[in-house]
Order: C-alpha cells, then sequence, then structure tokens
C-alpha cells in the first residue's frame, strides 16, 4: 500500500473523485466526511477506509485525526476539501450561516493542518494540498464572506508554505474555478454548470501536485476552456 492521504468533504465533489484518482496513482486514500450514511456508502463503495468527521467541530477533528493515525500508521498527506458555499446581499446573511461557513471553510481546514501536520514533520516529509478557490484571487459581490473564508486560506496557506518547506513538508494551494458539484445545490443556490470543470477533471490536478515531491507548487489554478467561451 502507497502513502496513506487524508480527504476531508470527500463523499461528494472534488474529495469523492479524488479517491479513485488517489488509488490509481497508487496512494491510500482516506475519506472522511460529516454525513455517517454517505461516508459509509462511499467507504464500501470504492472499497477505501471511511470516517465520519464535521470539521467544524474542532473536538472531532483532534479525536479522528488521531483514530485515524492509530489505525493506518504515519499519514503523508493531507488534502482539506471540505467547503461550504454561501451567496447573496451581506445584509442578508444569517449570522448562523455566516459563522457555518468560517467555521468549516476557515477554522476547519486551520485545525485539520494543526493536527496532522505534526505528523509529517517528525517524519521530514509529507504534503498538504489546501482546496482553496478563484474567489480568493478576486473580488466580487454576493460572495463576501464566502471569500473572506477563502481569503484567510490563501494567507495561511502562504504562511505555511515558507514554513513548513524547510522541515521537508509541502504546504500548497489549489485554486479552482467551477466545479461540477452539488454545493452550490446544498446552499440553496442555483447555478449552471457546463461550462464546469468535472471533479475528475480537478482531481487530477490536484494528484499532480501531490505525486511531484520535488516541487513546491504554490497557487495552482485551473477552470474548463469551455468556462471561457
Amino acid at each position: 500500500m502507497g502513502d496513506v492521504i487524508v480527504v476531508t468533504g470527500a463523499t461528494s465533489g472534488l474529495g469523492l473523485a479524488l479517491m479513485p484518482a488517489l488509488l490509481g496513482a497508487g496512494y491510500t486514500p482516506i475519506l472522511t466526511g460529516r454525513n455517517a450514511e454517505k461516508v459509509a456508502a462511499a467507504s464500501a463503495d470504492l472499497g477505501v477506509a471511511g470516517y465520519q468527521l464535521d470539521v467544524a467541530d474542532a473536538g472531532a477533528i483532534e479525536a479522528v485525526s488521531a483514530q485515524i493515525v492509530a489505525d493506518h500508521g504515519p499519514i503523508a498527506g493531507l488534502i482539506n476539501n471540505a467547503g461550504i458555499w454561501l451567496e447573496g446581499e451581506f445584509e442578508s446573511y444569517d449570522l448562523a450561516a455566516i459563522q457555518a461557513v468560517i467555521d468549516t471553510n476557515t477554522t476547519g481546514t486551520i485545525l485539520m493542518t494543526h493536527a496532522m501536520l505534526p505528523e509529517m514533520i517528525s517524519q521530514g516529509r509529507g504534503t498538504v494540498v489546501n482546496v482553496v478557490s478563484t474567489g480568493a484571487l478576486y473580488t466580487r459581490k454576493m460572495i463576501s464572506v464566502y471569500s473572506a473564508s477563502k481569503w484567510a486560506i490563501r494567507g495561511f496557506t502562504g504562511c505555511m508554505e515558507v514554513e513548513c518547506a524547510p522541515k521537508g513538508v509541502r504546504v500548497m494551494g489549489f485554486y479552482p474555478g467551477k466545479i461540477s458539484s452539488d454545493m452550490y445545490e446544498t446552499a440553496g443556490v442555483g447555478r449552471d454548470l457546463e461550462m464546469a470543470m468535472t471533479p475528475e477533471q480537478a482531481a487530477v490536478m490536484v494528484v499532480t501536485m501531490l505525486r511531484d515531491e520535488g516541487m513546491v507548487w504554490g497557487q495552482v489554478s485551473g477552470r474548463s476552456i469551455a468556462d471561457y467561451l
């Protein structure tokens, strides 16, 4: 079995597409997600280990991360993919929705990294890929809180890149454009995704970043060519 790679938000979209992509590249992927039934179904279907984990729950991050290490040994990689969407005029946002976006997209990514990083540093090797967004590369109306949650991770990723590289650990950011997933539908937002990249296309990019251990891919962005038409 190959290096163990933990993926958050892996029951749909990019996270789910990463499972066969990582297996095909010789890795041992660990699937995590907040919905226990979806985790169990995807785990059984793909033949990979699965753990219920809501990255908005700090206690769960500590407990589940420790369990994964106990069950599978040294962790070589973490893909922080879990995220939720929020769209609309800022003044219309519900306070709980604002907090949920920050807890999942920002704090969840930071705390997952905090939980998994010491294992990698102790080995002198490892990779963290933070799935950010093109929303952290520009500004536009109607996505203020979502954008803020991702701009924070852009800064976090850059700082961790320079802090961890001398220790043998690569921390990199993947900044995708639209990916055809249920993220928008789950948030109650309609979106035409015909021009979006597929989760499988995005997964290829992430696995390429992961495999090239001699390189730190600082800010990798990509989108479907159809998005330019």
